[in-house]
């Protein structure tokens, strides 16, 4: 029961130097054991474990463990602290914080000698737990009883509820084949693989899969029109002036040749520009590469000549901080004369929800940047989710 309690810390905690604290009776001398007197005394046992070993091959470090302790279970606890003086913390006991105790109940069979029938009462335990967690073994005729002390401050009910269903599960698997090893006994109960595996990955939910990020947001518009829809600084757009301007970025882009798929690059600072310029290039069909002004221009320059845009959309005043590039360089505020005069009407792309909406680069942590490419359809698939769980 001790080496399957080992077995339930190391599992929980990955640790592989385990001290667990144990009372012993201290009554080693035959002198002592007709003495009424509290002679119990913890003695600490420590298992050095690993995911390899078999839960018998524990058990016998376990068993050379008890066996040495109890050869010096008489050495006082307070004595031991003393020598060993560890760093204290009054938050916790020192040497070990958590506790096993086995008893054995014998009064019953000493009733029967006085002729008295008797039966055990289990009694609540005292408030207040001396360790983070004690676990109570009492061995009854053909029954263990166990009971479970804790530090509230650190654990609930239903957590140490559900530790000792899984204690109950290992002990299950280790009758069914104490030969496997430690790291693979198992440790969930049905009831909790299910709530694991099957309840909490229940994430599934209804979303529009045909559709696309900005044919949502022409629904939108058609909602409320008048409804103010982007807003920088002094700046605002209603969802009808946004829409428009956008599908005239949309016309001028497809003109040059943005189609289903072609990667646009967009260098601008936040701003109105910024949002017009991204609804843009997804009614146009293509798909927008974010090139923030404040990146160092080797990681730009890189960025540039991975994906290989052919058109870039940016402002005037940093154009001359553009890395040098191969791209058709749009300015959205001085060339904006230009593209007002192209359509306002939602034009068509012929873009599915299966096509690229944006690819965004890495942080570069392994290396080199590496782009990611995003699909209208999990782009759809998460403002969905954000709607719900963010309220908006």
């Amino acid at each position: 029961m001790l080496t399957a309690f080992f077995v339930l810390l190391y599992r929980y905690t990955n640790q592989e130097d385990i001290l667990v604290g144990s009372p012993m009776l201290g009554r080693s001398g035959r002198e002592f054991k007709g003495v009424v007197g509290y002679f119990v005394n913890p003695a600490v046992l420590r298992a050095s474990i690993s995911g390899n070993l078999t839960f018998q091959d524990l058990l016998a470090q376990v068993s050379t463990q008890v066996k040495a302790a109890q050869k010096h279970q008489d050495y006082p606890f307070p004595l031991l602290v003393e020598q060993l003086q560890p760093q204290r913390d009054p938050s916790r006991s020192p040497l070990f914080q958590v506790s096993f105790t086995w008893q054995k109940q014998r009064w019953c069979e000493s009733g029967k000698e006085l002729g008295l029938k008797m039966e055990p009462y289990p009694l609540g335990h005292q408030r207040g737990a001396s360790s983070d967690l004690d676990v109570m073994m009492m061995e009854m005729g053909e029954v263990l009883l166990a009971g479970w002390q804790y530090n509230t401050d650190l654990f609930d009910e239903a957590t140490i509820a559900r530790m000792a269903r899984h204690y109950q599960t290992l002990l299950e698997g280790i009758v069914a084949n104490p030969q496997q090893k430690i790291s693979e006994l198992p440790l969930l109960t049905p009831a909790d693989r299910h709530q694991l595996l099957v309840e909490w990955n229940n994430t599934g939910a209804e979303y529009p899969q045909d559709k696309c990020i900005h044919q949502l947001f022409e629904a939108q518009v058609e909602q409320f029109p008048n409804a103010v829809a982007v807003v920088f600084e002094g700046e605002q757009l209603t969802y009808r002036e946004l829409n428009a301007k956008a599908n005239q970025l949309a016309h001028y882009l497809q003109r040059i040749g943005v189609a289903t798929e072609v990667l646009v690059g967009i260098y601008v600072e936040r701003s109105v520009e910024m949002v017009i310029g991204l609804l843009g290039i997804l009614k146009a069909g293509g798909a927008y590469v974010p090139l923030d002004p404040n990146y160092p221009s080797e990681r730009l320059a890189f960025m540039l000549e991975d994906s290989s845009v052919p058109v870039l959309l940016t402002q005037q005043k940093l154009v001359e901080k553009l890395p040098p590039n191969s791209a058709r360089v749009i300015s959205l505020d001085s060339d904006w004369e230009e593209i007002a005069t192209y359509s306002e009407e939602n034009p068509s792309s012929g873009v599915k929800s299966n096509n690229l909406a944006y690819v965004i680069y890495t942080s570069g942590s392994t290396g080199k940047p590496k782009g990611v490419v995003i699909e209208h359809r999990a782009l759809v698939n998460y403002t969905t989710v954000a709607r719900a769980e963010y309220g908006i």
